[in-house]
C-alpha cells in the first residue's frame, strides 16, 4: 500500500504525515478486511506540501469517501470533514459532537493516533446513523433487533448501510464478521487476529424480500480453506430471518473446517504409512501440510523417482502419481516423467493397503515406463 501511495505521502505536510501513516498502516478498521486508502492531495495555502486529502474508508462493502481538511499553519487545530453521505451529522450541534467525537474536541497534534482515533469515533457515529435509518424500515428493523439481542453475534461485528444516500433507499447491506475456530489445525503455528469469515447479506426489492448473500474469507485463511472458498454457500430464503441464516452459515463453515481437519489427518496417516514401508528410499516429504512425498524405486537395476501428491480432498480425491526417470531427458531439457493412471484405489482402504497396492501396480508396469523413457528421450550422459 505504501509503495502505491509513496508520491502522496512525500508531498504531504510534515506534521500531518505521521498521523496519516498511522491511519494507512491500520490493517483492519471495523468489520471489513480492507484498509483505508488516500488520494486527491491538495494544499490550503498554495504550498507545495499538502494538508487536504480524501480518504476512502471501507464500511459494509461500501467505500465512504471523506474529505479531510487540515490547516498546516495552525497545527493545533483539528481537521474538518466533508462526507459523501450528506445525511450524516447534518444537524448535529457542537456539544453533541464533542461527546460523540472526544478525540476531535480534545485534539492533540502530538499524538500520532489522533487522526485514527477521530476516524474510529466518526465510524461509530456513522454506524449509529445507519441504525437509526434502518429502524424506519419494518423488515430491516426486525432483522437488526434480532441480531443484536441474540447471543451469537456481537454488535461490533455488524455493519449495515442503506443505499443510495440522500434518497429513498433501494438496497440494504448487512456485513457480519464470523470468527472461525482453527484450533484443531496442527499446521497453525499461531492464531491471526484477522482469521475471520465475512458474510455480506444484501436486501432489496419490495418489502426487502429479494436477498443475496456472499461469504468471503480473510487472506490469512484463504490458503488454509481454499477448497472451501470455491463452494457455493446455502441459499437465503426470503421467509428466513437473518439470525437464523447466520447460524446456518456458521454450521456450514464448521462442517467445511472439519473436512479440512479430517483430510489433514488422513494425509498425515498416509505419509506416516509410506515412511514405514519405504523409509530407506525416501527422498523428501511435506512435514507440515502433508501434501507430497517422493522416494527412489529400483526394479531390475532400473531406478526411478516416485512422486506422490496428496490433494486437499484426500482420501475421496485420489493422489496424483508420477514416475520420473533419473537417466533420460526430453527435447525440452527436462527429465522424462509420466503420470501413473488407472492404478487401484479405493478411498475406504487404509493407507497401508493403498500404498502396497500402488507399489505392486508400479512394479508390474515399470518396464513399460523404462521402454517409453528410452524411446522418447536421450540418455542424460549423452
Amino acid at each position: 500500500m505504501f509503495n502505491q501511495q509513496y508520491a502522496i505521502l512525500t508531498a504531504i505536510d510534515s506534521y500531518i504525515e505521521p498521523l496519516l501513516i498511522r491511519v494507512l498502516s491500520t490493517k483492519k478498521l471495523g468489520v471489513c478486511c480492507e484498509t483505508i486508502k488516500i488520494d486527491s492531495l491538495s494544499s490550503s495555502c498554495g504550498k507545495e506540501q499538502g494538508d487536504r486529502f480524501k480518504l476512502s474508508i471501507p464500511y459494509a462493502k461500501q467505500n465512504l469517501v471523506w474529505n479531510v481538511f487540515f490547516d498546516s499553519q495552525c497545527p493545533e487545530m483539528g481537521p474538518d470533514f466533508i462526507f459523501n453521505d450528506n445525511t450524516f451529522l447534518a444537524d448535529i450541534d457542537v456539544d453533541t459532537l464533542s461527546v460523540k467525537v472526544p478525540s476531535l474536541a480534545n485534539w492533540n497534534p502530538n499524538d500520532e493516533n489522533a487522526l485514527l482515533n477521530v476516524l474510529k469515533e466518526l465510524l461509530l457515529c456513522y454506524k449509529e446513523h445507519q441504525i437509526q435509518l434502518i429502524q424506519k424500515q419494518a423488515r430491516l428493523q426486525i432483522e437488526y433487533n434480532m441480531l443484536v439481542t441474540s447471543q451469537e453475534i456481537r454488535q461490533e461485528d455488524i455493519e449495515m448501510i442503506l443505499l443510495p444516500f440522500s434518497s429513498k433507499p433501494t438496497e440494504a447491506r448487512f456485513l457480519i464478521s464470523l470468527s472461525v475456530d482453527l484450533s484443531q489445525l496442527q499446521i497453525r503455528t499461531c492464531k491471526s487476529e484477522s482469521d475471520v469469515a465475512v458474510l455480506l447479506v444484501t436486501f432489496s426489492g419490495t418489502d426487502w424480500n429479494r436477498i443475496t448473500s456472499q461469504l468471503q474469507f480473510s487472506k490469512s485463511l484463504e490458503g488454509i480453506l481454499n477448497e472451501i472458498v470455491e463452494l457455493y454457500i446455502p441459499y437465503f430464503p426470503s421467509d428466513t430471518h437473518l439470525i437464523h441464516y447466520i447460524l446456518k452459515i456458521k454450521k456450514f463453515i464448521a462442517a467445511k473446517v472439519n473436512s479440512v481437519i479430517q483430510s489433514l489427518e488422513k494425509r498425515r496417516e498416509y505419509i506416516a504409512a509410506f515412511l514405514l514401508l519405504k523409509y530407506e528410499a525416501i527422498l523428501e516429504f511435506d512435514s507440515i501440510k502433508y501434501t507430497y512425498i517422493s522416494c527412489l524405486l529400483c526394479e531390475n537395476d532400473f531406478y526411478a523417482v516416485l512422486y506422490i501428491h496428496l490433494p486437499l480432498g484426500f482420501p475421496r480425491e485420489p493422489p496424483t502419481i508420477e514416475l520420473c526417470s533419473i537417466y533420460h531427458i526430453t527435447s525440452q531439457d527436462t527429465v522424462y516423467r509420466e503420470k501413473v493412471k488407472n492404478y487401484p484405489y479405493e478411498f475406504t482402504w487404509t493407507p497401508h493397503v493403498m500404498i502396497k497396492r500402488l507399489l505392486t501396480f508400479i512394479q508390474r508396469n515399470v518396464e513399460t515406463f523404462k521402454s517409453n523413457s528410452i524411446k522418447n528421450c536421450s540418455a542424460i550422459h549423452d
